[in-house]
């Protein structure tokens, strides 16, 4: 699959593994409707628009600090992957909004942040250095051959 090629959106619990639904469904009480749809990748726009949700500078001149906002982040990731779900209140579906997935129980935020870190996953400190020395185009086979 191409780097453009759009990927398909998830939904949470997957509903083609009807064990690992019922596993799920029990592990964290979510009912027996409901889902929560997520897109299938994560962009650097998304990742751009995450980063300045969590950072910021403050003050003027000499008195400017960087301020960190962790849990702005998180909630600006449920924001941007959270295409649509079948959440209820009192029998009626809930419209997907920030001030809604502001209101989402532990319960339902943590299974949806942990599906959109996989799809998000960044390289490890390891997988960096083993993927940083082909990055700009030096291979040591071609490195021996041109010798």
């Amino acid at each position: 699959m191409g780097a453009f090629d759009s990927k398909p959106n998830l939904t949470i619990p997957n509903p083609d593994d009807a064990k690992a639904t019922e596993a799920f469904r029990k592990k964290w009480g979510w009912d027996a409707h409901e889902q929560v749809i997520i897109r299938g990748q994560f962009t650097t726009a998304d990742h751009e628009h995450m980063e300045n949700a969590s950072s910021a500078l403050t003050g003027q001149g000499r008195k400017r600090k960087f301020e960190v906002r962790t849990g702005s982040a998180r909630r600006t990731l449920l924001e941007r992957m959270i295409v649509d779900w079948t959440l209820t209140q009192n029998g009626r579906k809930v419209e997907v909004t920030p001030e809604n997935i502001g209101r989402l129980p532990a319960n339902y935020r943590t299974p949806i942040l942990e599906a959109c870190d996989e799809i998000a996953l960044v390289m490890d400190e390891e997988e960096q250095e083993d993927f940083l020395p082909s990055a700009n185009g030096h291979l040591q086979e071609l490195s021996v051959k041109t010798k």
